[in-house]
């Protein structure tokens, strides 16, 4: 049995962590209540105290399990000054690698599909792909002040082509595409940013495809 949380909001955030990877398991509309219960060691009653219906606990879980990977991504950003190199690590954090990520990436399709067939998932989708999509506009941003992305190139542009590359990309590879591989996503994600974004004197030998 999982280790009691001792205040309310401890509870509702194991709920939700519990719910978000039963979610990234076996899919959006499979999770029922007594199986958070159940992974939780607690009642179903506990879990509609904090979220009166199914459908409240599986949509909270969904939002919290995206606000956890921005905090992630924001932390490790931190520390990284130059543009360029937040670019490559934020590339290289959205590479669907088995564990915590991949389960996440799970989540990111779960919640596009829900966003399609009900309207009401659409705002929150939306505000999370706006935040997703202004990360890299900033980054591009600071790469032009620092003189390492190219000054005639159109960050908005730059970073919806960008994002949407990454999700199609990790589609492929989540699906099992053939020929598709975490590797060959990030050759393609890389290879963009040394052709589209990089001026020529910041472009690094590691990023540029190697000679035939």
């Amino acid at each position: 049995m999982a280790a009691q949380p001792r205040t309310d909001e401890d509870r509702r955030e194991s709920i939700l962590e519990a719910t978000w990877q039963l979610i990234a398991e076996r899919g959006f509309h499979a999770v029922r209540v007594s199986d958070i219960a159940r992974v939780c060691g607690t009642s179903t009653g506990t879990v509609h105290y904090y979220f009166p219906g199914k459908n409240d606990v599986l949509t909270e879980a969904l939002k919290y399990c995206v606000d956890q990977a921005f905090i992630r991504q924001s932390i490790e950003l931190r520390g990284i000054t130059s543009a360029h190199e937040r670019l490559l690590k934020l590339i290289d954090m959205q590479l669907p690698r088995m564990g915590r990520v991949r389960d996440e990436w799970s989540i990111w399709l779960q919640y596009w599909a829900e966003a399609v067939i009900r309207p009401e998932f659409r705002p929150a989708h939306n505000e999370y792909y706006a935040r997703w999509q202004e990360t890299v506009v900033r980054t591009v941003r600071r790469g032009q002040s620092q003189g390492v992305f190219r000054t005639d190139v159109d960050p908005e542009n730059a970073a919806r082509q960008l994002t949407a590359l990454t999700d199609g990309a990790a589609i492929q590879v989540l699906t099992g595409a053939p020929g598709m591989t975490i590797t060959v996503m990030r050759e393609l994600l890389v290879d963009f940013v040394a052709r589209e974004l990089a001026a020529p004197a910041a472009r690094r030998p590691a990023d540029c495809p190697e000679p035939a």
